[in-house]
């Protein structure tokens, strides 16, 4: 942002073409006053490509929150609250598998353009993608739909949560989702972070950046071994099944980036939720 870098910061998504986040003409827990509209900000149609709905809106208002009250957690309805395979979970005592006798995850990002969408509803930060941003495992095709911010991380490893993650979220050609969650460690300054820090819609709106260009790559650790795991959106309505992946590593953000989200955008993890006896997996 022109003026204070994190004004409008909302808690998930992140990179490259989109962003979701802010609830509310009046802001919610962990919210904050909007900053002003940028300059840049413009509405695009994305209903022929496969990001999720991109969330921008003339009306702001919050369906769902992560702190308890009317919308809280335990409200929220349908597979959030019936699903036997939700997410996040705390994975413990995972069967430990070599690396190389899994499915690796192929990760073939490209450069894309700055373009984040504000949405209202969800607290979270979403960056779209064009068509040629794949992920592979096997022969499977996924294309990276949207990276999202999370405070503190969500999935946790015995029983720790990092102070934050970043969600890639997939898409499949018949829309099953995968999601990789990378893990956060306070450390030195990320300079795709800051880019992004500067560039945050005003509620409901899009701003697109023609000469930033975002690489998803620089934003996976050097080290790509996961826990992988059966389980669900994190987010009303919680769909089932979702593969994910949480990387085993994770990449740093300074201290001050971290506060810089915290101070306007926190909390925005969903509960632990049960295993119910899902396989883990853990690669070595």
């Amino acid at each position: 942002m022109s003026r204070d870098p994190i004004t409008c910061f909302q808690p998930a998504a992140l990179f490259a073409l989109s962003l979701l986040t802010f609830a509310g003409a009046a802001p919610a827990a962990g919210q904050i006053a909007q900053p002003p509209e940028r300059a840049e900000q413009h509405r695009h149609d994305h209903s022929m490509d496969m990001n999720l709905p991109s969330g921008v809106t003339d009306k702001c208002g919050p369906t769902y929150t992560y702190d308890e009250g009317p919308r809280g957690p335990s409200r929220w309805a349908g597979v959030c609250a019936t699903g036997h395979m939700q997410t996040p979970i705390d994975i413990s005592n995972p069967e430990k598998i070599p690396h190389e006798l899994l499915p690796q995850p192929q990760f073939s990002y490209q450069p894309a353009e700055l373009d984040m969408v504000n949405d209202c509803n969800n607290y979270q930060l979403k960056l779209r993608f064009s068509p040629n941003h794949w992920l592979k495992v096997g022969k499977k095709p996924y294309r990276l739909s949207e990276v999202r911010f999370r405070e503190p991380g969500e999935n946790a490893v015995n029983g720790q949560r990092p102070p934050m993650s970043l969600e890639l979220v997939h898409l499949s050609p018949e829309a099953n989702f995968l999601v990789v969650e990378v893990p956060v460690a306070v450390g030195k300054e990320n300079p795709i972070i800051k880019t992004l820090w500067q560039h945050i819609p005003y509620w409901g709106q899009e701003v697109k950046v023609a000469d930033i260009k975002i690489n998803v790559m620089d934003l996976l650790p050097a080290d790509r071994r996961f826990y992988r795991f059966p389980g669900s959106l994190t987010a009303p309505i919680c769909n089932e099944p979702v593969q994910w992946y949480l990387m085993k590593s994770p990449i740093e953000m300074s201290e001050a980036q971290i506060e810089q989200y915290r101070k306007y955008y926190h909390n925005t993890a969903r509960p632990l939720q049960p295993l119910n006896n899902r396989p883990l997996v853990e690669s070595q």
